[in-house]
């Protein structure tokens, strides 16, 4: 599967990133291209981690691609890491991890990773040069998002 990763230091506490990471309903009012994300099926485990299905509806007007995927979501608030994992629609696979890190210094490091493939090998092919750069941008999407929230 590609593995595409993105790392930053931000200058907010690594609480105030893990709760938009988490807060996946908000997804679609700041991610690029995604038109809907809901939650839903939501529980809390025993051992305190939250544990939910997401659904995120992408649209891409210029190559005509409208796709509907559900994620299972696992969140940490202890260790600050939201993991998702998807077999739906055209994905075959895809498992994402965020993972969010107090510095010493203040702030915090922010790990997005993402690992899919696609049930397509034509599609598969086509996207994996705009893969990389659609993580860059979701990143950017989430910095932007603390910036207006904190």
């Amino acid at each position: 599967m590609p593995n595409f990763s993105v790392t930053r230091r931000l200058s907010y506490s690594a609480d105030q990133v893990y709760h938009i990471a988490c807060d996946v309903d908000s997804y679609k009012e700041f991610i690029p291209l995604l038109k809907k994300s809901a939650v839903y099926n939501r529980k809390t485990l025993p051992d305190g981690r939250e544990s939910f299905d997401a659904e995120f509806r992408i649209t891409y007007q210029k190559l005509r691609i409208e796709e509907t995927a559900i994620s299972h979501v696992v969140a940490d608030p202890v260790n600050r890491i939201v993991m998702s994992h998807s077999s739906e629609g055209a994905v075959k696979s895809m498992d994402s991890l965020w993972k969010v890190t107090n510095l010493p210094d203040g702030g915090c490091e922010v790990e997005f990773t993402v690992d899919y493939t696609l049930k397509s090998r034509s599609m598969q092919f086509l996207l994996s040069g705009m893969f990389d750069l659609a993580v860059r941008k979701i990143m950017t999407a989430f910095e932007d998002r603390a910036r207006k929230l904190y």
